[in-house]
């Protein structure tokens, strides 16, 4: 499986307390506790070093079920892209959901900065240990703050869209250059990686010498209706029902220049199936 090099997040780890009788704190301090862990975890990634993160924000309970080390190693990917997120300190935070607290006495916060060029999408989950908010779970995005976005793509532009996209990822395998794929993607993407990293990531697929080429003979299938997601990305997911193994996908575009431009791609080849079969069948009944 490739993995997505995109979205930038980690860590929300599931606890089991007993019920809490504690209240949700005023809005106010519901905004401060957020811009704080944020901002503490943001040191932390600027210093490259979770050490002082690790043991005053996080819960004891947390720091029970993961150890330092693995807890740095799950945001190394911050540390990789050198992410700075400190412009949240003049941003108001939005949350998507009032924030509650569970039967467990779980606090969870989550929302959003809409900070730019790129947001800042948050999920926060506290207890509270010694008079304290504690952290027992911290899942970060950066995301590119996008304004505008084209319509939809019709089903017939959605399957050329995507048959164009693999095509060209299908020809950097053959090649094994990225380098002609990376000047079809999209700037922000562009801004984010390079061509050498899109040949560490997809070494699985250069190793295998996979060849998609046969999703020229079928049809693809998808999951649901070309959409656009409430990050103004338009998604493509699904499968074409290739033997002996289907080639499942997952694109999302971002609208540039006037044109839906690949943002990100996740894509698996997994042995087809008769259900598969029929479903590829009765959707092109």
């Amino acid at each position: 499986m490739i993995r997505k090099i995109f979205w930038l997040s980690l860590l929300l780890i599931p606890v089991v307390l007993g019920a809490a009788t504690q209240k949700v704190p005023p809005d106010k301090e519901l905004k401060t506790m957020a811009r704080d862990s944020l901002l503490a975890f943001n040191k932390a990634v600027q210093q490259k070093s979770m050490d002082t993160f690790y043991k005053q924000e996080l819960a004891s309970i947390f720091r029970e079920q993961m150890t330092l080390d693995k807890f740095t190693a799950a945001f190394q990917s911050f540390f990789d892209k050198g992410y700075d997120i400190s412009d949240i300190a003049k941003s108001e935070p939005v949350f998507d959901d009032p924030p509650a607290i569970d039967s467990d006495g779980v606090l969870a916060v989550k929302g959003v900065y809409p900070t730019r060029p790129n947001k800042v999408t948050f999920k926060l989950k506290y207890v509270q240990e010694k008079s304290s908010w504690k952290l027992v779970g911290i899942n970060v995005q950066v995301v590119p703050f996008v304004e505008k976005t084209g319509a939809v793509p019709t089903m017939e532009e959605s399957k050329r869209l995507a048959l164009d996209s693999l095509l060209a990822f299908n020809k950097a395998l053959r090649e094994k250059s990225f380098d002609r794929f990376y000047a079809q993607t999209a700037k922000l993407w562009q801004a984010e990686t390079t061509p050498e990293k899109f040949a560490e990531i997809f070494q699985p697929f250069l190793k295998a010498d996979a060849d998609i080429s046969p999703i020229t003979k079928v049809e693809p299938v998808f999951d649901s209706k070309p959409a656009i997601n409430e990050d103004g990305f338009l998604v493509l997911k699904g499968f074409y029902p290739t033997k002996p193994s289907q080639v499942l996908f997952n694109l999302k575009y971002v609208y540039e220049e006037q044109d839906w431009k690949l943002f990100g791609i996740t894509l698996n080849l997994k042995k087809s199936t008769e259900k598969a079969e029929k479903k590829a069948e009765s959707d092109d009944d």
